[in-house]
């Protein structure tokens, strides 16, 4: 189901110019302000006020279909949807640091609304931090509603948007994250359900966000979180990513989930409506103009992985999604450990990349994922330019490493075995769902080990 369009308050005018997504430039900020009394700010320091202005997105601007910039430029794509949302804004308080949250009152929630967080040159490393404090379980949910952070012009000491500890479900609804200089718009270490909802990232310099579930110790740290109490839930919706990763500290991938599951409460991730599009402005030292845009990974601070449970994911579904990347430095996607991988309705787009892939199932050290397998592959009406999904293949299967298969299926829907990477079924979309394993008829075969 797609979202219906957002409309643009008429109070609030953005700074939201071609120029200042295609290029390294100001944030785009709320100028319109509003008290609000959910939460008191944290050191207020009024931002200087923008100096350019645009007229106001159209109101009546369609939803985001991601096939719609199939064939469209970089430069095209990074408008594809993020002004929309920015326009659409409603008022916002401006303050200097939006501040932490030190205390939990257990079963109680919190909710951040309204502010446009412009952090100055100073101490200040985050925006706001949700402390460790002893790990117990909080309950309630944590929500941040129409909020701001980026960094003042001369502020490059700020490292997160916000940072977080022991995390109860949590959700950013209609949130923007802008030149985030070192590290990410936000790094929560949750233990429940996560939501990003109408959100952007622009300009961040490390990772837009990072979900990193850690409930053991690692390297010289503590554990960061409590267990899973049930299979969480994860949600991106019409969110989207532009320009992430370069001059941070941490480039990594746009967005990041450190163990979303596991076996013993495996996650559920959707992601839809959604964009990725990264070719910066400069190119690094490497060459590279991006770096990837999504990643499932288990890491050592989560249990391990049990093949005789299950998976890490029950399911990942990538619905409606448009990744436009040039010469990144990693895969485009990887996603790890999965009972069902289901990608649909979305445009891959590859430029000068030396690793055009959606990878599935890389296992870094021979035994990150404990055995488990992604076991269904799902691809349905999805348009490709040069971009294909490599698959890894468990040993104990024989024949190559990995195989390649296309992800290019506009009007079709094909299934795969994630073990062996076998046509399980395939279909034209407009005839009957017939198909069943053992009737499907030859595929393409995979173009080969790698």
């Amino acid at each position: 189901m797609y979202l219906s369009p957002r409309r643009s308050s008429s109070s609030v005018r953005l700074v939201c110019s071609l120029a200042s997504v295609l290029g390294l430039a100001p944030a785009l900020l709320a100028q319109a302000q509003l008290p609000i009394a959910e939460e008191r700010a944290g050191a207020q320091e009024p931002a200087a006020a923008p100096s350019t202005e645009v007229p106001e997105t159209d109101a009546s601007a369609p939803v985001f279909v991601a096939h719609d910039h199939f064939l469209s430029s970089p430069g095209e794509n990074k408008q594809a949807a993020l002004p929309r949302l920015r326009a659409s804004r409603a008022p916002r308080k401006r303050v200097g640091t939006i501040g932490d949250v030190t205390e939990w009152r257990r079963g109680a929630s919190i909710v951040k609304r309204s502010l446009e967080s412009v952090v100055p040159k100073g101490y200040s490393q985050w925006s706001s931090n949700l402390h460790k404090k002893a790990l117990q379980q909080r309950g309630g949910s944590y929500t941040w509603d129409n909020v701001g952070v980026t960094a003042a012009p001369d502020a490059g000491q700020l490292k997160w948007g916000t940072r977080e500890y022991n995390c109860p479900d949590r959700v950013f609804k209609d949130c923007d994250f802008t030149r985030i200089p070192q590290e990410h718009g936000l790094y929560v270490s949750n233990y429940g359900d996560t939501t990003l909802d109408g959100c952007t990232f622009l300009l961040v310099g490390s990772q837009g966000a990072q979900w990193a579930h850690r409930p053991l110790a690692y390297a010289q740290y503590g554990a960061d979180c409590i267990p899973y109490q049930s299979p969480p839930t994860h949600i991106v919706r019409d969110t989207h990513f532009v320009d992430c990763g370069f001059q941070g500290v941490r480039p990594s991938f746009n967005l990041t989930y450190f163990d979303p599951g596991t076996s013993a409460n495996p996650g559920t991730l959707l992601v839809e409506d959604s964009s990725f599009v990264s070719r910066w402005t400069k190119v690094r030292g490497d060459g590279a103009r991006s770096t990837g845009a999504l990643v499932l990974a288990h890491m050592s601070a989560a249990p391990p992985l049990d093949a005789e449970i299950g998976p890490m994911m029950e399911s990942v579904t990538l619905r409606n999604v448009l990744f436009d990347f040039d010469h990144g430095d990693r895969p485009i996607v990887e996603i790890r450990s999965a009972a069902e991988l289901v990608i649909e309705d979305c445009a891959f787009i590859a430029r000068d990349h030396p690793q055009p892939y959606v990878m599935v199932d890389r296992d870094n050290s021979g035994n990150d994922l404990g055995g488990t397998k992604t076991e269904r592959i799902v691809l349905r009406d999805n348009r490709s330019r040069g971009v294909v999904l490599l698959l890894c293949l468990s040993p104990a299967a024989g024949g190559p490493s990995q195989i390649k298969l296309p992800l290019h299926c506009p009007g079709e829907e094909i299934v795969y075995s994630g073990v062996t990477g076998r046509l399980i079924a395939r279909r034209q979309l407009d005839a009957p769902e017939s198909s069943r394993p053992g009737d499907a008829p030859d595929a393409p075969a995979p173009e080969g080990g790698l």
